[in-house]
């Protein structure tokens, strides 16, 4: 059977604006109010603790000290420029305490991220400098994403179990004077709603390393700022263009060096022929690709094949290019659904023209033929000697069983996931006696990836 050949075409508008943040006030500067005091993180709306830590914020319009930047922190020696803006948060990601524990802090993103979408993520940390006599450093450090809120109470030496999306890990993060960046890609599994970050490994799995470990207790801090979550997806998915119509496709992406599949490596280009192409991103440890098709209307074949369905099977039939619609049924919609033949046309009007599709649909009876002998003579003739089952179907098929019964009821002939029936007469290698039997077949038609169940029967006279 021919198949329709009008082509599902989607003509979409391009992604979120390009290099937009998902991250609200990603650098912790806008503030209800100034901090002065630690564990007021929560003045930076909309950032709380994630679990009953205690994460601090710093802010240049603090008086405060220790929590007026650049001199905020823990420590008397505690010095930090702001990365931009007026202030960063603080989070303790290692102890060796009892009393206390790791900090997590928690914001909700500015939109739901998409199944199947790729985004790029980074934040900035830097570790609280610390006394030469205190002087130590740790390694992990990352971000988490989540559907729901998320909040949970833990015990010191504990970590949050959750499996961070990007991570820096297996190297000490010591440099006290600039901001390190912990970045990487991400596709979305859709639905993920909040980020997190902290440190999600234990003190076993933290890398450690301290000028002076016998000293009790201490403890490491990270500086965190700018963090970053930004879809990639600078180009539509599709492109109608009209006789002659050239295009600009631009992929330009935070600081992203490119690589075209024609090779060129701008962030922007001009094609003025059809086709698919792709990008790549590159974006430090990882690649970001996005792809879209070109389509001219005087590349398209317009002249539809006649299509043949089944009496009892619908079809969708779909306008092949966007636009606005008017069917032969009255129907405006993009695809109808249609059970009947006929002659079916679609009249679509864009930018390029109007522009008239049809198809010609015919219907025919699609059951399987099936061919079974009545009767069968046991005499060695060559003529009907054998019970032999034949199929002829338009679609795939599967015989799953086959049985003979005698009168009695008894299954004296079985055969299962077999298209090969054909049987002998005999019932445990003797002739079976003169009469009528009655045959079952059960089998399976696959049409157009539907799975149809039939059930035959019948009957037999076996002679001698």
């Amino acid at each position: 059977m021919k198949g329709i050949i009008l082509a599902v075409i989607q003509n979409l508008c391009a992604g979120i604006g390009i290099g937009q943040n998902l991250v609200p006030n990603p650098g912790f500067d806008i503030v209800s109010q100034c901090p002065f005091d630690g564990g007021q993180i929560n003045f930076a709306f909309p950032w709380v603790n994630a679990n009953n830590g205690t994460a601090d914020l710093y802010n240049s319009c603090s008086n405060t000290p220790r929590i007026k930047v650049p001199n905020a922190g823990n420590y008397g020696d505690s010095y930090q420029k702001e990365r931009s803006g007026s202030g960063y948060a603080s989070i303790a990601v290692y102890t060796n305490a009892n009393h206390i524990g790791n900090e997590y802090i928690e914001c909700p993103l500015n939109a739901q991220l998409i199944y199947g979408k790729q985004y790029y993520i980074e934040f900035f940390v830097s570790p609280d400098l610390t006394p030469s006599s205190y002087e130590h450093y740790t390694d992990a450090v990352g971000l988490a994403l989540t559907d729901d809120f998320y909040y949970k109470e833990l015990n010191p030496h504990e970590a949050l179990p959750l499996e961070p999306i990007v991570e820096n890990r297996g190297i000490l993060i010591k440099d006290t004077i600039g901001w390190t960046k912990v970045s990487g890609c991400y596709t979305a599994h859709g639905n993920e709603n909040y980020a997190i970050i902290g440190n999600f490994r234990n003190d076993s799995e933290t890398l450690l390393e301290a000028v002076n470990p016998n000293i009790f207790p201490y403890n490491n801090d990270f500086y965190i700022e700018d963090v970053l979550i930004s879809i990639f997806d600078p180009l539509p998915d599709t492109i109608l263009l009209c006789e002659n119509e050239t295009v600009e496709l631009n992929a330009r992406f935070l600081d992203a060096t490119y690589l075209w599949s024609t090779n060129q490596t701008d962030s922007i280009i001009v094609v003025h022929t059809g086709g698919k192409y792709s990008v790549e991103a590159f974006m430090y440890n990882c690649i970001l690709t996005d792809t879209v098709a070109l389509i001219y209307l005087e590349d398209e074949n317009y002249i539809s094949e006649d299509t043949l369905i089944c009496n009892d099977e619908p079809l969708t039939l779909t306008a092949p290019i966007p636009g606005i619609y008017l069917w032969s049924t009255g129907a405006t919609s993009k695809s109808i659904t249609i059970q009947t033949n006929g002659l079916y046309d679609v009249s679509i009007s864009n930018t390029c023209g109007n522009f008239v599709y049809e198809l010609d649909v015919e219907t025919e009876n699609c059951d399987c033929k099936l061919y079974v002998p009545n009767v069968i003579s046991l005499n060695d003739d060559g003529i009907n000697d054998n019970f032999i089952v034949s199929m002829n179907c338009d679609y795939s098929y599967t015989i799953l069983k086959f049985e003979i019964y005698n009168r009695w009821g008894a299954n004296i002939f079985s055969v299962s996931q077999s298209n090969d029936i054909s049987w002998d007469g005999k019932y445990k290698g003797e002739i079976v006696q003169s009469g009528v039997y009655a045959w079952l077949l059960v089998y399976e038609v696959n049409r157009n990836g539907a799975l149809q169940h039939v059930v035959s029967h019948g009957d037999i006279t076996v002679l001698k």
